[in-house]
């Protein structure tokens, strides 16, 4: 279940990631330069609900702090708590824990600052800030951070309060804690406690053995994101924080969850995860019963948007097979999702020769992530008929293939598939949303699910899955794609393909490895594949663009979910001329030059702290001033910016705001 972020991180786009790698400073012994005269207690009492209070006298507290941004699951924010209780501190900067580690201690002159609260959780800052139209808490701004938290001795031990789930009070919030005897909710143990590189955060319930709940919230920017949730019961530590009416807990690093003792709940946790080639192999070739505690973990392949598979059912793969799985009724998972389902006690069966574990409660299963994708084995028609079981309910590209029918030319019912090996049957429901397309003339490549009606057959999943630059597709500039774009998610219903010349560079890393620029003469967009592509800076590309979405990301508009498929390439070693403008220029006509390659002259890069590309640079010339990102996973994140005025080419892109991007340094010139 995920819910508002409570503790801010970064979205993780095109080119936005938080570098967690800092200097640590000189170790020396660190004095506070005044006394505590107010505890953090007393300074929540100027907190006045749903307004920003200033803090106008000279009040100082000291606190230890208990949280740090070094994990990176907090961001932008310690958490100091004293003998009375805790509050967090919002920075604006990244890399606190450098100068203000968790254990040590820290003074705060309050006089100055503000205090207000996120989601009823109370929190110091300094001014307000209008953010979506709302106006809220702003950050102490790094430049006068200094000015008023001051480092203090380190290696200082908080002991967390023992509580229990129903006995926690507002008191508590912002203060390290520390509940026994709790273990995850059934339904979330195994599963990753974020989702790495998902650039959101995931909420699972943890459960006591009086069946009270709470949440443990995690970032999908923690360190630990990938650590799966463990069966057994025992002590979890954690800082205890809340948005709006939900009680949260947010670790600092998973050596805090010790569990080793046997589950309460009904030991339910025994369940044991089984590969799908283990449960096929479970068939005796009549109807047979899973007699142990079981479940399987996979990707859904099928898509039940396009009505090519019954409403309850699925078809499931995981990296050792696949499996055609009935429920008892209408299901909600869409192609991409990764889900778990217990298949103890269930079903294994064929119907009409294909095998499914029939029968399946629509509560046996639950979701895991979604957007995942899978890529198919390339074989030919010959080998899926000579291995059927072996490829039976997984995913597979067929290339070089002919289709033919006899009557008309639509996919509905049985079409007929040929490649340089042999034919097979493609079948499509008649109540598919493409059902009434004509299928290709020209040779195309298919991605297909291997099935069976009686006989050996294949079925696609949409028309992505027809791979075809000879359908007689109109070739259309990207300004003219970009137009299509309705302000909301839109589906490209026409039947176009662009062509155009990739301006990213894979290779410099300052791209997600999904993730390239194309641009034409009229324009430029971002497109993001399913998986990992493989084009390079300068390839020439065409993409077949019918029923691709156009959506945002934070600002930046996007061909998003693309298949491999849809993209051919065509040439390297190809050139686009970078446009020359101004910063002003470019921030005053966002829309107009996003996507595209731009050279800024005569203008100075700066940073407010630091001298590396890393992360956010301010380029400024004549005219005004932009901002230059660098994710720090670019091979030259750590290369350090020029002193004097350069000619930049870059990428025009945006993070809610306007920034350019280079690919790499070469695009910095004296």
């Amino acid at each position: 279940m995920k819910k508002l972020l409570l503790f801010l991180s970064l979205p993780l786009t095109f080119f936005g990631c938080v570098d967690r790698t800092f200097d640590e400073p000189p170790v020396k012994e660190l004095v506070i330069p005044f006394q505590a005269n107010a505890s953090i207690d007393q300074i929540k009492q100027f907190y006045v609900a749903g307004k920003v209070t200033d803090i106008n006298q000279d009040l100082y507290i000291i606190g230890t702090i208990i949280a740090d941004d070094k994990s990176g699951n907090f961001y932008k924010q310690i958490i100091v708590q004293d003998s009375t209780g805790g509050v967090v501190i919002k920075i604006d900067r990244i890399g606190l824990y450098a100068k203000f580690p968790q254990g040590s201690k820290v003074g705060i002159k309050c006089k100055g600052l503000s205090i207000s609260d996120y989601g009823g959780l109370i929190q110091i800052g300094k001014g307000s800030a209008v953010v979506n139209g709302k106006t809220q808490l702003a950050f102490i701004p790094d430049s006068e951070a200094d000015g008023f938290v001051f480092p203090g001795a380190r290696n200082q031990v908080v002991v967390p309060k023992v509580v229990s789930i129903n006995s926690l009070k507002t008191s508590d919030l912002s203060t390290l804690v520390q509940l026994d005897q709790v273990e995850f909710d059934r339904s979330d143990v195994g599963k990753t406690i974020a989702t790495p590189g998902g650039g959101s955060f995931i909420d699972l319930n943890l459960t006591d053995c009086n069946k009270a709940k709470i949440l443990l919230h995690t970032s999908d920017f923690a360190d630990f994101a990938a650590y799966r949730t463990p069966t057994f019961n025992g002590t979890i530590v954690a800082v205890l924080g809340k948005f709006n009416s939900n009680i949260q807990l947010y670790l600092r690093d998973t050596s805090e969850i010790k569990f080793t003792q046997a589950p309460c709940n009904g030991g339910g946790g025994s369940a044991e995860l089984a590969t799908i080639s283990t449960i096929r192999k479970l068939y005796s070739g009549t109807t047979t019963t899973v007699d142990k505690n079981y479940y399987i973990r996979g990707v859904v392949i099928s898509d039940k948007m396009a009505g090519n598979v019954n409403a309850q059912n699925l078809v499931l793969q995981d990296a050792t097979g696949g499996i055609t799985l009935r429920f008892t009724a209408t299901h909600s998972y869409s192609l991409g999702a990764e889900i778990e389902v217990n298949v103890f006690n269930q079903e294994l069966s064929e119907f009409r020769g294909l095998l499914q574990v029939n029968n399946v409660p629509v509560s046996n299963a639950t979701l895991s992530s979604t957007g995942i994708s899978v890529t198919p084995k390339v074989i030919n028609i010959n080998e899926i008929t000579n291995n059927f079981d072996q490829y039976e309910s997984t995913l597979v590209r067929i290339n070089g293939v002919n289709l033919t029918k006899s009557g008309d030319a639509t996919y509905a019912s049985n079409v007929l598939a040929t490649d340089n090996s042999g034919s097979i049957n493609l079948f499509t429901n008649t109540k598919a949303t493409f059902a009434g397309d004509n299928f290709p003339v020209a040779v195309c490549d298919l991605i297909v699910i291997v099935s069976e009606f009686d006989t050996k057959q294949i079925l696609l999943r949409n028309l992505n899955d027809v791979i075809t630059m000879a359908s007689n597709p109109e070739l259309r500039p990207l300004s003219d794609i970009r137009k299509i774009y309705k302000d909301s998610i839109t589906k490209i219903s026409a039947d176009y393909y662009v062509r155009a010349t990739v301006i990213s560079d894979r290779s410099a890393s300052n791209v997600p490895a999904a993730n390239m620029v194309i641009q034409d003469g009229s324009a430029g967009i971002t497109v993001r594949f399913t998986a990992t592509h493989a084009y390079n800076l300068g390839d020439q590309v065409e993409i077949n663009v019918r029923g691709l979405e156009l959506s945002t990301f934070n600002g930046l508009l996007q061909l998003n979910n693309v298949p491999a498929g849809a993209a051919h390439f065509i040439s390297s070693g190809n050139t686009i001329t970078p446009r020359v403008l101004t910063a002003a220029e470019i921030v005053g006509n966002l829309s107009q030059y996003e996507g595209q390659l731009v050279l800024i002259q005569n203008a100075t890069i700066t940073k407010s702290a630091g001298n590396t590309y890393s992360s956010a640079c301010i380029v400024t010339d004549a005219s005004g001033t932009i901002e230059l990102f660098t994710r720090t996973q670019a091979s030259f994140a750590s290369a350090v910016i020029p002193t004097t005025a350069v000619n930049i080419t870059a990428i025009v892109t945006q993070f809610n705001k306007p920034q350019i991007m280079i690919r790499n340094t070469d695009d910095v010139k004296p």
